[in-house]
């Protein structure tokens, strides 16, 4: 057989196509599984809700030395040349008018310094406390992220669980469907077993589609934070511990809470800097007071020859307002009610502070019961199923009985594994709520992953 240089390269080309494939394949089936680190560290880099956090935090940090510039000097400098075609009749100190083209120009340098602005110190006050607000929300922006990752984490594994708990379902219903219509052939159970176990066995199918596109979507959802697509997470272990909170009493928690939670703590902020906006609009009929000093060269000309002036002064300036038509009075007004909207606002904070601590409390100890509870279900449920399938190949079980213990047997499972996840969820939101949540949280949590 004859090759030419055209069948060569054409077997170079399925060769490389072929081993690319492989490779490909291969690295598939050995994709990186990200743990809930893993994911975290993502969202941290690629989450656009905490860009936006660092984007205003940024902002608003400026808001403290733009409040201090005022108090600062301020210097300005003014230059100004003008070309001037002069003509003049008659005389003028006994110089005789004629026509004169000259340039007139110079430069005033103007330096103030603030000595009494009460409107300026306020200012101050009030950056300051901007400039601590926007931290605080920057922190809570960061904690958020921390509930919202392990959110959408666990979501991906509950729906995963869930779509492998059908699959199960799906085997173990098409093993009976076939043990029934085994028994139908040989006159031992009727028809109407058969039909049960076929119409089970296409809702577990129809119940599988629904399940794969649940993970899609969840998978979907984890994807808007991470920027990247997570087809393989790491499940949870049985390492999990169900660990009470400490201390167990929910009015500590609430106390903590009072004194600890992020929005509370901005709630307040933002009362007290609308609060200080009543003293900035009062400050505004206060007087003013500035020490201000002036440096002025001209060189202009003219029918009298060319002259150069300078000009240099320094002094208090005072302004008194007296009459502005009733603006400060009303803004004055405006003020006093958004700090009165503020403080109402606040005490709603306070409130909801109240209620999402003892509800996340009442989660934490709840979820320990529950995810007990359902332990000791899924064993019963489990045997249970054994004892109807063990009872169908005696005869004392119909197809039905088994059908409907093996169902219960998946629902229980599923239930199970939601239940621990929920769990771990309920105790990042009792320290959310308390405004200690940290990565330390995620790091314990994700020692029991495999």
């Amino acid at each position: 057989m004859k090759f030419s240089s055209k069948n060569f390269l054409y077997l170079v080309n399925i060769f490389m196509l072929t081993s690319a494939t492989m490779l490909s394949v291969s690295i598939s089936n050995t994709a990186h599984a990200f743990s809930l680190m893993d994911v975290y560290m993502l969202a941290k880099q690629q989450d656009t809700d905490i860009q936006i956090a660092e984007s205003r935090y940024q902002a608003e940090a400026q808001a403290s030395p733009i409040a201090r510039a005022n108090i600062l000097p301020q210097a300005s400098l003014s230059a100004n040349t003008t070309d001037v075609s002069q003509e003049t009749d008659g005389t003028t100190f006994g110089v005789a008018g004629t026509d004169v083209d000259f340039n007139d120009h110079g430069y005033t340098l103007n330096i103030t310094q603030a000595l009494y602005h009460h409107d300026y110190y306020v200012q101050l006050r009030q950056a300051k406390n901007s400039v601590a607000r926007a931290s605080i929300d920057l922190d809570a922006s960061y904690q958020e992220l921390i509930t919202r990752t392990a959110d959408a984490y666990f979501n991906v594994l509950a729906e995963q669980d869930n779509l492998n708990f059908r699959q199960s379902e799906i085997e173990a219903i098409e093993r009976q469907l076939e043990q029934a219509k085994k028994r139908f052939e040989v006159g031992l159970i009727a028809i109407t077993d058969v039909k049960e176990a076929q119409a089970s066995y296409d809702l577990a199918v129809a119940s599988e589609i629904e399940a794969q596109n649940a993970l899609e979507i969840s998978k979907d959802a984890l994807e808007v934070i991470i920027a990247e697509r997570a087809n393989r997470l790491n499940p949870l272990s049985d390492r999990m511990q169900l660990i009470s909170p400490e201390p167990n009493d929910v009015e500590e928690w609430i106390n903590k809470a009072l004194n600890e939670n992020l929005s509370l703590l901005s709630s307040e902020y933002t009362r007290e800097i609308a609060l200080q906006e009543v003293k900035l609009q009062q400050a505004q009929h206060y007087p003013k007071l500035d020490i201000v000093a002036t440096h002025t060269d001209t060189d202009t000309g003219g029918l009298s020859g060319n002259r150069e002036s300078e000009d240099s002064r320094i002094g208090l300036e005072l302004s008194f307002p007296i009459f502005e038509g009733g603006r400060t009075y009303y803004r004055t007004k405006e003020a006093r009610y958004r700090a009165l909207l503020s403080t109402n606002e606040h005490e709603k904070v306070r409130r909801e502070t109240i209620k999402n601590t003892r509800d996340a409390y009442l989660n934490v100890i709840s979820g320990i019961s529950r995810v007990k509870a359902l332990a000791r279900a899924l064993e019963s449920t489990e045997a249970a199923a054994r004892a109807a399938e063990a009872g169908f190949q005696v005869g004392t079980r119909t197809s039905v009985d088994v059908l409907i213990a093996l169902q219960e047997t998946f629902l229980a499972k599923r239930d199970y594994s939601r239940a621990r996840y929920d769990y771990l969820l309920n105790t990042l939101n009792l320290k959310q709520a308390v405004g200690t949540l940290s990565i330390d949280d995620l790091v314990q949590i994700d020692g029991w992953l495999n």
